[in-house]
């Protein structure tokens, strides 16, 4: 056992030993798709706090479910005014200030949004589900459930699910020695079937707004690599998306991978030539770590929710096919 998965396990150990507390007939799986659900499916307007490298973001959230699916508006109530309105095919975001909006597809959900739709029974091989214990957050009950790793390749989570109707009320995404890397609350949430999106009021004036249509190309999905091999991935990671594109006229390929155990997530780029100034070993912001090297005048970048020894063999491992 390495020294990281050591302490993982050290730091954590607390939280397996605590008593279980689901109700009888009760089941931790079946809590977390009630979570899930309840996610998707519920229309509520709250306010939550992102609290992440030591900075402190407020920020409101407008879900509702229509006959046309999903809509989700994401306001920033400190710093720059900026708003990301979500449905079912497009991402939009809205700089008020700057008087600028830019539409782009709707890709794969990654980060926190992985966790709120993950199917838990597909990663018990890999993550320990315990519910902890109770507690209160937003002035409603909560159930505490912790999402632990059983080795040091990936981040835990600690989850409070209000009891009444499962959503997530506060995050915690922990590191490989039980840290807090980023933490979401909510101060103030309402659930009701009548919840209004707002998205169309928040745009007087529209039509001076600048609009980009981004131009994101469906990705390819691949699974021979595209002339790369991956010598090392944490147990239970394969590769879920491969895309090929030049980012600009004239610029080199640029192959993307995205690599994922079903919840943690992340993305190897490979540059057709390597670039002066490109990342060079390990960089972090936050809980994303970074790791950067060359490889036979390659850029190849691994960038990730994931501890910093997981992208660094990534890269490591990542060899020509052909060699």
């Amino acid at each position: 056992m390495t020294r990281t998965a050591k302490s993982l396990l050290t730091a954590l150990a607390l939280l397996l030993c605590a008593p279980a507390t689901l109700a009888q007939g009760d089941d931790i799986h079946h809590l977390l798709a009630r979570m899930a659900e309840a996610v998707r499916t519920l229309s509520y307007d709250g306010t939550f706090v992102f609290l992440h490298e030591n900075q402190l973001e407020t920020m409101r959230v407008v879900h509702t479910l229509r006959e046309g699916g999903e809509r989700e508006r994401l306001i920033s109530l400190n710093g720059a005014a900026r708003e990301v309105v979500r449905d079912n095919a497009s991402v939009t975001c809205i700089a008020p200030d700057a008087r600028s909006v830019s539409v782009a597809n709707r890709m794969i959900a990654h980060g926190l949004r992985a966790v709120f739709s993950l199917d838990t029974r597909k990663l018990t091989g890999h993550y320990t589900f315990r519910e902890i214990g109770h507690d209160r957050v937003a002035n409603r009950a909560t159930r505490v459930v912790a999402i632990i790793p059983q080795d040091g390749y990936r981040y835990g989570y600690r989850i409070h699910l209000d009891t009444e109707s499962a959503l997530p009320l506060k995050t915690d995404m922990l590191d490989e020695k039980g840290v807090p890397v980023s933490q979401v609350m909510f101060t103030s949430l309402r659930i009701a079937d009548d919840i209004d999106d707002l998205a169309e009021h928040s745009m007087d004036g529209r039509e001076l707004y600048k609009w980009v249509q981004s131009d994101v190309r469906k990705p390819r999905q691949s699974t021979d690599g595209s002339g790369w091999r991956f010598g090392w991935l944490p147990a239970g990671f394969s590769m879920s998306m491969h895309s090929e594109r030049a980012p600009g006229p004239g610029a080199p390929k640029l192959d993307h991978y995205v690599l994922s155990d079903g919840l943690a997530t992340l993305s190897v780029y490979i540059e057709a030539q390597a670039q002066e100034g490109g990342l060079s070993g390990h960089s972090r912001m936050g809980a994303v770590n970074a790791f950067g090297s060359q490889i036979d005048g390659y850029q190849v970048t691994a960038v990730g929710e994931v501890p910093a020894l997981t992208v660094e063999r990534v890269a490591a491992g990542i060899t020509a096919a052909d060699d």
